[in-house]
């Protein structure tokens, strides 16, 4: 029913339209052209002086008048000649608004199924990642968005072909990983890497980091509590202390000297 009523509204065309030929005929045309190229020919070699400036103006004046009728029947002649066209074409955009009020009603469902589609696409691969993510260490530092892309929701790209990806995401980010937690400054290499999800971006980062801080470590001026050493002095009695309290200290990396005393 639909579809006949789309065929018969299409067999409404423009061999439907009758159209019947506007006519003017300007019979005076070549006499009153002749007129004025000879009327602005003598216009133009008259010089006007204080005689006849006043006659002038009263001959411009009649011949203004003249050709201001000329154009003003001009003007009704073609409002005339347009009336009949205004009238289809205040049909035609009746029609066109209709048709055009329709297919926006339509477009509107369609865009609103399209969202619930969308929507329904990104639940069931949200499911899926977390499905997916369980199964590896990092399951609670990397968002599902971090994965996610407009793509994926697109009617072109199937559930399998998405599921595919994220496995390879996964795993990609899994070997990552493995390399990350053998490298110093383990956090501060993760975060790098979970802005860019790229290995060798995610150490020139850390690295460039670390060259910043020593640089401004260099430029700050030397304070004078700096310089400052203090003396203690510590007790041990047997080579194990010796090397436990050696092993301590260089943890933390302090400066130290050792005396052998014989008591």
């Amino acid at each position: 029913m639909e579809n006949e009523m789309i065929m018969n509204f299409g067999a409404l065309q423009v061999s439907q339209i009758e159209v019947v030929q506007g006519y003017v005929k300007f019979k005076a045309y070549e006499d009153v052209k002749k007129q004025a190229e000879k009327l602005a020919e003598q216009i133009a070699t008259v010089e006007v002086t204080e005689d006849n400036v006043k006659l002038s103006k009263k001959l411009l004046a009649e011949v203004n008048k003249r050709v201001k009728d000329l154009e003003d029947r001009r003007i009704i002649i073609k409002k005339a000649m347009l009336e009949p066209y205004q009238e289809f074409e205040d049909q035609v955009k009746e029609i066109v608004g209709i048709v055009k009020d329709a297919d926006a009603i339509v477009r509107e469902q369609v865009k609103s199924m399209e969202e619930q589609e969308r929507l329904e696409k990104e639940k069931q691969i949200a499911e899926l990642w977390h499905k997916r993510i369980k199964q590896y260490s990092f399951y609670d530092i990397i968002p599902f968005m971090d994965f996610a892309k407009p793509k994926h929701v697109t009617k072109t790209m199937t559930l399998q072909a998405v599921e595919k990806e994220m496995i390879q995401f996964l795993e990609k980010v899994e070997s990552d990983m493995q390399v990350i937690y053998q490298l110093p400054e383990v956090d501060n290499h993760i975060n790098a890497y979970l802005n860019t999800y790229d290995l060798g971006q995610a150490m020139m980062i850390v690295k460039q980091e670390q060259e910043r801080k020593s640089q401004i470590k260099k430029a700050m001026p030397t304070n004078a509590s700096d310089k400052i050493a203090y003396l203690v002095s510590i007790n041990v009695h047997n080579e194990k202390e010796l090397k436990l309290l050696e092993m301590i200290l260089n943890n933390h990396q302090f400066e130290f000297t050792t005396d052998k005393v014989v008591l």
